[in-house]
């Protein structure tokens, strides 16, 4: 027996050394074919990996696979964002409403706001009685809150976007400070944070500020955050002022996608309060932490019943903060568009002279 192993050994070498030969052939030509295939086409995501223009931080790990939802209509066929998550949905949205350095104007809007000739219509309706704003409208993406605004939305302009939360009702009017109004609003900053983390300058405003000339000549990109105030102290870096985040701007860079995460994470730390009223807790440690650059606006141009520029020469946009209810909201927008489509009736020479100005706010409070 062992002389009859002895005369096999050659043999199993030579059949041992062929089998290793085939494995390494096998094993080239296997991940040579490998190489050549996508990420997806392998079934992995690798993680970190976005598309151009993107700054991805805490959700992409936990984003979806499937990258091939397409939306075919922006206003028919839009999708719905039930997972408030990532929001790779919207980026079709972003690319088509973008402006040529990609900046997109957003909104929010309930039930409430879009039915007929509520919030919604004179929100519209401002950058068309403006002056020489309604292009602005190419670039505005309104984010419907329930079914009932999407169609609403679909009806009167061309980018909607449904976003719905999961054992959230955002239908009826949210009075302010209510448990809803906190959720509704803090939404925006999550909404925000991804379209910033997407590569996208973000204008957000609230559907009851009433856009009248063009706001981009504030906004100058050496500042990360440029925004309204309820009270200015004369100063524009000046974090004394009293912020108004119902029409603010924020720069598309990484350090402010983790300023927005940094706000809104706050929220845990301030319960029960508004997005406007943390970021006034936290305006400090922005600067102090994230060396934010912050703009603050003058009340003479960007206006809000809490404090508003009487000279319609300087005036930019009105809002109806420091007002309560829905019905004294139309009343004094209304009465807004109003007082607009008068001076804008009037000559060079009677709107230079001045004496031309509001009527109202007339029910609101304030």
């Amino acid at each position: 027996m062992m002389s009859e192993n002895k005369n096999c050994a050659p043999l199993w070498n030579v059949l041992l050394g062929a089998a290793i030969a085939a494995a390494f052939v096998v094993l080239f030509f296997s991940m040579t074919t490998e190489q050549n295939k996508s990420p997806l086409d392998l079934g992995l995501r690798i993680e970190g990996q976005v598309p151009p223009n993107c700054v991805c931080l805490n959700e992409t790990k936990n984003a979806p696979t499937n990258n091939t939802e397409v939306l075919v209509s922006e206003t028919k066929n839009a999708p719905t964002n039930k997972t408030e998550t990532t929001f790779e949905d919207l980026l079709p949205l972003l690319k088509n409403a973008s402006m040529d350095d990609n900046t997109v104007i957003f909104t929010e809007v309930n039930d409430a706001f879009a039915n007929p000739g509520s919030i919604l219509d004179l929100f519209l309706e401002s950058f068309h009685v403006g002056e020489n704003i309604a292009h602005l409208l190419d670039h505005l993406i309104i984010i419907a809150m329930d079914q009932a605004s999407f169609e609403r939305c679909k009806s009167q302009h061309r980018h909607c976007y449904l976003f719905q939360i999961d054992g959230l009702n955002f239908e009826s009017e949210k009075f302010y400070m209510t448990k809803g109004f906190v959720d509704l609003v803090w939404t925006k900053i999550k909404l925000m944070r991804r379209m910033v983390e997407f590569g996208y300058n973000v204008v957000f405003t609230d559907l009851d500020v009433l856009w009248l000339r063009n706001i981009f000549k504030f906004v100058s990109v050496y500042y990360d955050i440029t925004l309204s105030s309820d009270m200015y102290f004369g100063r524009p870096e000046d974090t004394g002022n009293f912020p108004n985040t119902g029409l603010f701007y924020v720069k598309s860079t990484e350090k402010n996608a983790e300023v927005l995460n940094f706000w809104y994470e706050a929220r845990n730390r301030f319960p029960d309060q508004n997005e406007q009223s943390v970021f006034n807790e936290i305006k400090n440690e922005l600067v102090d932490q994230f060396q934010v650059k912050m703009r603050f606006l003058e009340t003479d141009y960007l206006s809000g019943f809490c404090n508003y520029g009487k000279d319609l020469n300087k005036v930019y946009s009105m809002q109806s903060n420091c007002c309560v209810g829905l019905a004294n909201k139309l009343n004094d927008l209304r009465g807004v568009l109003d007082d607009w489509k008068k001076y804008m009736s009037l000559s060079s020479e009677e709107k230079n002279n001045g004496n031309f100005t509001w009527t109202v706010p007339r029910i609101c409070l304030h």
